[in-house]
């Protein structure tokens, strides 16, 4: 096998060391602050039909036209790689009755995505993302908590200050479609001025020019008519009504009307949480209202509100400072004393300490290996120790040690400071 083999595939990446100790801390405050908002967790396959994603999420999104992982499997059924997480929960809502008997249902999801797009900081054709879907309830109330969670969990990651939420209106489907055709005439004069890409969307929907980060495209985006005067009297009264809100909780918003999100399925309220790094913006966290998603895969109607963020992205930002934990290491003499030594760290263990125990080495590398492991405190068994049923319990910070009987040895531990 060629060396080039043995590298990680390009877009993707190992975490190990410190990086997955932030990942996992990230997950976990994810959660908690998802449970405290009423969700429960939900684990979807990491691939699904073809078809979930492509009817759903737009044949002119960039995710469809460009950047899934898409395969037939041997039954000769398309299969694709999760690019995104609403869609596979949606498909589970539908697919499993009973997650439909008593709705509003909250569901809280985190694991890999996957996207063939040019790898960049904080993104890889791997990355992984934290999800957050409410289906069943149609109030704005509604829009306002999911922002207010999504501010939580930045809050909780120390991040919240280093953004700002961007939000805008997709209004009702009257105004949606309003502005479509007014973005169409207006596009349309300029057809051949706009980056290949658009000229397509202008055919299948326009409203992902907005979208574009093509500078031809940006230019003409100066003058292109804003979604808010196609308000209907309702679609304004409710963003109204949510800006409203979210001032009267003290979260600090920027009404931005090019925010049409990168996604069909979108309806009224969409946000990002973004921030400013090296002169771009970048998006942390986003998600908005898909009202129309679930009627249209299933028949049913089913109001929706979600929101997603990349864990990769998340662990650049918030330079997290995790406490280290400091194992107890618990070495032998000789090999007569191995197996009450190994008695001992289980004792230890199962108590709930994290131990090192060397299981073949003389007690030089079994001392020079709690050294490299950082060890606060070494559990010392010898022939005397054993003899009298106690180990010595040495200090690694201020070198004192102390004997201690075997059955003290977890009390006597407990009331240390092993940080």
């Amino acid at each position: 096998m060629s060396n080039h083999k043995l590298q990680p595939v390009r877009g993707t990446k190992d975490l190990f060391g410190d990086e997955i100790k932030i990942f996992n801390h990230i997950v976990s405050v994810a959660r908690k602050k998802s449970e405290s908002f009423g969700f429960e967790e939900l684990q979807t396959p990491i691939f699904e039909f073809s078809e979930v994603f492509e009817r759903n999420l737009g044949e002119a999104s960039d995710i469809v036209t460009k950047e899934v992982y898409k395969f037939p499997d041997r039954g000769d059924n398309m299969l694709t790689l999760r690019p995104e997480f609403t869609a596979g929960v949606v498909r589970a809502l539908i697919s499993n009755g009973e997650l439909q008997q008593v709705l509003p249902k909250k569901f809280f999801s985190f694991g890999p995505i996957f996207r063939y797009d040019r790898p960049q900081k904080g993104r890889q054709r791997q990355f992984h993302q934290i999800n957050f879907e409410v289906f069943g309830e149609d109030n704005f109330f509604c829009d306002v908590e999911s922002i207010m969670l999504a501010a939580s969990v930045l809050k909780g990651l120390g991040v919240l200050d280093q953004t700002v939420l961007e939000i805008n209106s997709l209004g009702c489907p009257q105004t949606k479609a309003n502005y479509e055709e007014a973005l169409t005439a207006y596009f349309t004069k300029f057809k051949n001025d706009l980056s290949r890409d658009s000229q397509v969307r202008l055919e299948k929907n326009p409203l992902r020019i907005l979208d574009s980060k093509e500078s031809q495209d940006i230019e003409l985006l100066a003058d292109a008519p804003e979604i808010s005067k196609f308000f209907s009297a309702e679609a304004k009264s409710r963003f109204d009504s949510v800006l409203n809100l979210l001032t009267k909780f003290g979260i600090k918003y920027r009404v931005n009307q090019r925010l049409v999100r990168g996604l069909d399925y979108y309806t009224s309220t969409v946000f990002e949480f973004v921030m400013s790094h090296e002169g771009a913006q970048n998006t942390v966290l986003a998600g908005g209202r898909y009202d129309n998603l679930v009627e249209k895969m299933s028949g049913k109607k089913v109001p929706a509100f979600g929101f997603a963020a990349g864990v990769e992205r998340l662990m650049l930002l918030a330079k997290l400072d995790l406490p280290k934990t400091r194992p107890i290491a618990v070495n032998y003499i000789s090999e007569k004393e191995k197996t009450y030594a190994f008695e001992a760290a289980q004792k230890l263990r199962c108590a709930g300490f994290a131990v090192e125990f060397v299981l073949d080495g003389n007690f030089k590398k079994q001392m020079k290996r709690a050294s490299q492991n950082n060890s606060r405190f070494v559990v010392i068994a010898g022939e005397d120790e054993m003899k009298n049923g106690e180990v010595s319990v040495k200090d690694f910070d201020n070198s004192t040690e102390q004997k201690v009987k075997q059955e003290l040895l977890v009390h006597y531990l407990e009331g240390k400071d092993r940080s």
